[in-house]
């Protein structure tokens, strides 16, 4: 699943100006959107001739990558207000398609109504909620209440519970005349009340769809439903004033489908208390002590109801617009109580804080963000940890870590980056590629690396899960760092010393590791140690 909570373009809302055709940098420097500091982000004026236009180029190449990223069973949920609502549905159609439109949602998030708006005190907002693939995305909906679970009094002969609602339709377009093919009768055995749809001995009783006030109606089924589902049927006896013998035609409602699923659907509209945007707010201020560290942080009851609708208790979450960490915190809190296993990937943008109070401390809002996560994870293990025996080593129940990278550059000297400036000459060229490429042979990793940093873009670079398990360990006199993906089942040792012990290659050319991959800075081998481990593991250099 995805969800967002993007800029709505309300005028004030930060954006980044996207353009492909020419290096960013110069982009920004030319159009004026980069300031002495280096802050990239502009706002979006509705003095723009291009207001909504700039909102949709920010919009549409994201949208159009999180739809690659979503499986084919997965669905995106995106938080929106009136300014851009149908523009984005517009783009979502082109991008995903008009049959995986799902719904848009009626979010209550401000029932004192907001008063920004000129007209009307607003109370609401939406999500629009589409799917990747509809024939393959499954809504379970969602549990049903106490006083719903009440009204399910009765009991097949298999121990299922159920409920009885009325065939007849009760609300609009209730009609005869509207629906035609809708009116026929259905016959009712009075010693059981099975029915049918022929007339016959024992089913002698013609039920018809009439109102109380005896205008004709209609069924909600077809003839072809009700001869399909003839076992979900039942005749009864009812009171009617002036007719002594009127029989109406029930359906069975059960609790629970063939397969156990007891939900329901969900609704169009979302009122419930815990949507208000205050409580976002109220959340922050008990993880902070400010309520203000944040402008309209979303509740977490939010993303939790979204997540409730569909069967994710064990997937990957991504929020691309993390903000203040909303998403993350709620897939824990819902982990938390029915004991899912969800994991999510939240991103986002080092954007610079704009009070200068709370700058002063959180100089962007990524740093809020981790600053969220690391005080949540912290007290939810507190209170796991206090609910456990004395003598309880760990509870594996759940896990509240979490990892933080930031986009950077590698860690390795490529030496296809040696720049070539027009006009130079060609043996001056020649001497300074030579020397370039002495520094790549001699340096292959440029300067101040960390060993944690270089570790990490390994697992990419071999196409590992960033989530693997990294663990130091020592092998002889030397320290590596033991890697696993316990997902693919791939796994590799690394070492970043400058020279390794005869006692250790010695100790890798046992079967303990035979035909597992190991990486070494290549200075650290000799070419006889080189020789030697390649026949019995998976060598690499640095």
């Amino acid at each position: 699943m995805i969800y967002i909570d993007p800029p709505y373009n309300t005028g004030k809302d930060r954006i980044y100006k996207d353009n492909f055709e020419e290096p960013l940098k110069d982009y920004l420097e030319k159009t004026g959107q980069i300031d002495s500091e280096g802050n990239k982000l502009t706002t979006n004026t509705e003095a723009s001739g291009r207001y909504h236009s700039d909102w949709l180029d920010f919009m549409y190449p994201r949208l159009f990558l999180a739809r690659s990223l979503l499986r084919d069973d997965g669905v995106i949920f995106i938080s929106i207000d009136d300014n851009e609502v149908h523009h984005l549905k517009m783009i979502m159609d082109e991008i995903f398609g008009e049959d995986n439109f799902i719904n848009l949602f009626t979010i209550r998030s401000n029932p004192r109504g907001s008063q920004a708006s000129k007209y009307i005190a607003l109370e609401h907002e939406y999500l629009v909620m589409y799917a990747k693939n509809i024939n393959q995305t499954e809504i379970v909906g969602y549990s049903k209440s106490e006083d719903e679970l009440k009204e399910y009094n009765l009991m097949d002969e298999n121990g299922r519970k159920y409920r009885l609602l009325g065939l007849r339709q009760r609300g609009g377009a209730w009609r005869r005349e509207q629906r035609p093919n809708l009116y026929f009768p259905i016959y009712v055995n009075p010693e059981n009340g099975e029915v049918s749809l022929e007339k016959s001995d024992s089913f002698g009783k013609e039920a018809l769809p009439r109102r109380p006030s005896g205008e004709e109606g209609r069924w909600t089924w077809s003839k072809e439903k009700v001869k399909d589902n003839i076992h979900l049927l039942v005749g009864k006896k009812v009171t009617r004033i002036g007719e002594s013998d009127f029989w109406d035609i029930f359906r069975k409602d059960y609790l629970e489908s063939e397969d156990g699923i007891t939900t329901k659907k969900a609704k169009s509209i979302w009122d419930d208390k815990e949507l208000n945007y205050q409580n976002g707010r109220n959340e922050l201020k008990e993880i902070f002590g400010n309520s203000e560290i944040f402008e309209y942080p979303k509740p977490t009851f939010l993303v939790k109801k979204t997540l409730q609708l569909l069967d994710l208790e064990d997937e990957i979450i991504l929020d691309f617009f993390a903000g203040s960490g909303t998403t993350g915190q709620a897939v824990w809190n819902l982990n938390k109580e029915d004991g899912g296993n969800r994991k999510f990937i939240l991103v986002q943008l080092d954007e610079e804080v704009q009070d200068e109070e709370i700058k002063k401390e959180f100089p962007t809002v990524a740093d809020i963000c981790i600053e969220r996560l690391r005080r949540v994870s912290e007290k939810y293990k507190r209170k796991i940890a206090s609910t456990l025996p004395r003598n309880d080593e760990k509870d594996n129940t759940h896990d509240f870590g979490f990892k933080v990278f930031r986009l950077d550059k590698s860690n390795f000297n490529l030496k296809y980056e040696f720049e070539i400036k027009a006009g130079e000459d060609v043996e001056e060229l020649k001497k300074k590629y030579l020397e370039w490429l002495g520094i790549w042979i001699d340096e292959p990793l440029v300067s101040n690396w960390q060993k944690i940093d270089v570790v990490f873009e390994i697992i990419l670079k071999e196409g590992l899960n960033l989530n693997s398990k990294v663990e130091e360990v020592r092998i002889k006199n030397n320290n590596f760092y033991y890697v696993k993906d316990a997902e693919q089942n791939l796994d590799f040792y690394i070492s970043l010393e400058d020279k390794i012990d005869n006692e250790a290659i010695e100790e890798i050319r046992t079967t303990k590791y035979k035909n597992k991959m190991f990486v070494f800075l290549d200075k650290a081998l000799t070419d006889d140690d080189k020789i030697n481990l390649t026949s019995f593991v998976r060598l690499k250099v640095i």
